[in-house]
């Protein structure tokens, strides 16, 4: 699918050029931004925030990082600026922080649409002050800079081509920021939106200094004896409907209000890990009776769309939702959905 831009598609020899002198031309001419990305922050949305907070810094510029999250995924402390998110819902000094904070323009990255902030789309300014870099499906057009690539693999590469662009050092931390942001959402390079765009970038971080293992453990193969204990248990609750073309992988509210949701998360990936399958599910009660939902495809089913009926949404090959009900009904409406794909 071709990029959008102010809500027009644009051809790919558009798509790194005026676009982003637009982008770098908004950042100039402004000088106090608010910092933003979808709630549950994933490493895409927490690597490309503060990778942006980098290059305003270096533009000479003020912002402040504020997502929905309570708590920011501690996976990802590693990154320098982390320490500088504040969450809408958190502590006082939070909330004085961010209420005594100059936002005059928004930054809202990795989110497709308003219901995708949280709270913070109550601190959003006008439309004409938004800039929205994204690669998910357009649910909403925030603004006259709205540059949308489903095609990326990650928001942290579109937000690199602005860095790259601006002629501003990367610097290790900045480096590492990059690196993370694009291993994350390519599963290390293992997901079907991996590109050669990708992995040239990734290798230049690589020679600034960046140490691919370190970070690629750190996010992905460290776990709590805990965690690893309840992924086992996942695993040992895998079940196979409709012939085997579904996967499903649940765990009850005890087994979540035990661990990080962070160091389970693999699971969605492990319930398309089966030969033979074609969609996977990954199932857990996260409040008695609330069950968020991580879909996961290598086939022609269409997860984004089976996420929509549920009001939640992705990308074609893995998106998530967030349904009431009871394990079976909720099984039952999602196999409903699925089955007419299939």
């Amino acid at each position: 699918m071709t990029p959008f831009f102010g809500g027009k598609k644009l051809s790919m020899n558009a798509y790194y050029g005026k676009q982003v002198e637009d982008i770098l031309y908004f950042l100039m001419n402004h000088d106090h931004y608010l910092i933003t990305a979808h709630i549950n922050a994933d490493g895409d949305a927490i690597a490309s925030a503060i990778a942006m907070g980098h290059l305003l810094k270096e533009l000479g510029k003020y912002s402040i990082m504020v997502f929905h999250d309570r708590k920011v995924d501690p996976r990802f402390n590693y990154l320098q600026g982390y320490e500088h998110i504040l969450s809408y819902q958190n502590d006082v000094e939070s909330k004085n922080q961010i209420h005594s904070a100059i936002i005059e323009n928004a930054i809202v990255l990795d989110a497709p649409g308003y219901g995708r902030l949280g709270d913070v789309s109550n601190l959003l300014p006008d439309k004409e002050h938004i800039l929205k870099i994204d690669h998910h499906p357009v649910e909403d057009i925030m603004g006259p800079l709205d540059w949308v690539d489903e095609e990326a693999s990650s928001t942290t590469v579109l937000v690199y081509e602005v860095i790259a662009k601006s002629g501003i050092s990367i610097n290790q931390d900045l480096a590492e920021c990059i690196f993370t942001g694009i291993i994350y959402d390519t599963g290390r390079f293992s997901f079907s939106n991996t590109t050669a765009r990708d992995l040239y970038v990734c290798s230049k971080m690589v020679e600034i200094g960046v140490k691919p293992s370190e970070i690629a453990n750190r996010i992905f193969f460290q776990n709590s004896f805990n965690a690893l204990k309840t992924i086992g248990k996942g695993l040992h609750s895998l079940e196979n409907h409709l012939h085997g073309a579904v996967n499903i992988i649940y765990l009850g509210y005890a087994d979540m209000a035990q661990n990080d949701q962070s160091e389970i998360e693999e699971l969605a990936n492990y319930s398309v890990a089966i030969r033979g399958g074609k969609v996977g599910l990954f199932i857990r009660e996260v409040e008695p009776g609330l069950h968020k939902v991580s879909f996961r495809s290598h086939s022609h089913v269409d997860v984004n769309r089976v996420a929509k009926n549920f009001d939640g949404g992705g990308h074609s090959r893995a998106a998530g939702c967030r349904i009431r009900g009871s394990k079976n009904e909720i099984i039952d409406q999602i196999l409903q959905v699925i089955k007419e794909q299939l």
